[in-house]
């Protein structure tokens, strides 16, 4: 590609270099025209004609004081030659100077369009073939001051756009492959567990009933372990490609809260507080699965802590609050919670992969409310608002 490049520069100098050499004989041609007429000026062939005739009167010259005359007129005669050389050799100058301006000016013109169209032109054809190419890291050389600058930096921006996103793409690309890597692992801790408390119990190795009940308990827990990991796992893709589907109705947000709670906390750990009744527009199915994700937060890293739930009307919405007692989260992490794949510093040893605030965010979004955390000393508080008619 670089030789075909050269090639093509070469064909390019050559075709202008033959113009500027046409255009050169050109001006040779008329500049030897030129000549030849000059040299035959009638001012100067009369000035020769003139010491012709002073020629003829030289001869006939005698007598006393001819010798002072014949000098005389030597004198004029050798003035009208200079005279007419004179002013032969001026044009004859005056037609070459123009010649040699007029090649100076071709040569110039020629090597200005080389260097400020040509060569620029070529430039960016390289440029293309280097971004066809997939080399995004070699820059277009430009100059501002080139009637071309501008028309070059835009394209030298674009190669750098274009590369900004495809930085981006696989930056996406591999966060992907690190969650599904990361939640594959999640999910076989607690199948290994299911795995061995079943052998347990098949090898009757649980010897009395509170024994072999809290087998069972263990077991379902580790379940609800793997539903909540595999579903991280489906949102997680679902929302790389925008397909989550929310499907909004005006619907008693009070019943969604209750349901919700009371669907994912069996055992009635999670305490439900005040609970204003009010009609929301909102996904019932998708609102639920991020209380859930909530309240496992709330156990996972608020471990032994009661957990409340609780819903108001405000001014202007619907008000969800989500509060654990626990240790809370360290300051420096809040402005950072919702981003994907981010954990904070309270998550060390504990399983995940950073992507149930980043759930919660997106579908509270998309049914058009707003959600943040903040420290509530002692614990967390997740609070969800929606906008409804006062």
């Amino acid at each position: 590609m670089t030789a075909a490049r050269s090639s093509e520069a070469r064909r390019v100098a050559r075709r202008l270099a033959g113009f500027a050499l046409a255009v050169t004989v050109a001006l040779a041609a008329l500049a030897a025209a030129a000549t030849v007429a000059l040299g035959g000026d009638d001012a100067a062939a009369d000035l020769r004609a003139q010491v012709v005739e002073l020629n003829a009167a030289r001869s006939g010259l005698s007598g006393d004081g001819a010798a002072q005359v014949d000098a005389a007129l030597a004198d004029a005669q050798d003035a009208l030659r200079a005279a007419a050389d004179a002013r032969g050799a001026s044009g004859v100058a005056g037609v070459w100077a123009l010649f040699a301006a007029g090649v100076a000016a071709v040569w110039a013109m020629a090597g200005y369009l080389y260097a400020s169209v040509v060569r620029p032109f070529l430039r960016l054809e390289a440029f293309a073939d280097d971004v066809a190419g997939g080399n995004l890291d070699a820059p277009l050389a430009y100059e501002r001051g080139n009637p071309f600058g501008k028309f070059a930096w835009a394209f030298d921006n674009m190669r750098k756009e274009i590369k900004r996103a495809r930085d981006a793409e696989a930056a996406a690309i591999e966060q992907s492959r690190t969650t599904v890597a990361a939640l594959s692992h999640d999910v076989k801790t607690p199948i290994a567990s299911i795995r061995a408390y079943s052998e347990a119990l098949e090898l009757g190795l649980a010897r009395t009933q509170a024994e072999r009940a809290g087998f069972a308990r263990t077991i379902a827990r580790k379940c609800d372990e793997v539903t909540r990991l595999t579903d991280d796992l489906f949102l997680h893709a679902l929302a790389d490609l925008d397909r989550i589907v929310v499907t909004c109705e005006e619907a008693p947000l009070h019943e969604t809260v209750r349901a919700a709670v009371s669907d994912f906390d069996a055992t009635g750990e999670v305490a439900i507080g005040r609970l204003d009744h009010a009609v929301v527009r909102h996904d019932p199915k998708r609102l639920a699965q991020v209380l859930e994700n909530l309240i496992a937060n709330a156990r996972k890293y608020a471990p032994g802590s009661p957990v409340e739930v609780s819903g108001a009307r405000v001014e202007d919405g619907y008000r969800i609050e989500v509060r654990d007692r626990g240790p809370g989260m360290p300051p420096e992490d809040l402005p950072f919670a919702f981003e994907r794949f981010y954990r904070g510093g309270n998550a060390a040893g504990a399983p995940g992969a950073g992507l149930g605030l980043f759930i919660v965010r997106y579908l509270v979004g998309q049914m058009g409310g707003t959600a943040r955390l903040e420290n509530a000393d002692p614990g967390l508080r997740a609070t969800l608002e929606f906008p409804c008619e006062p």
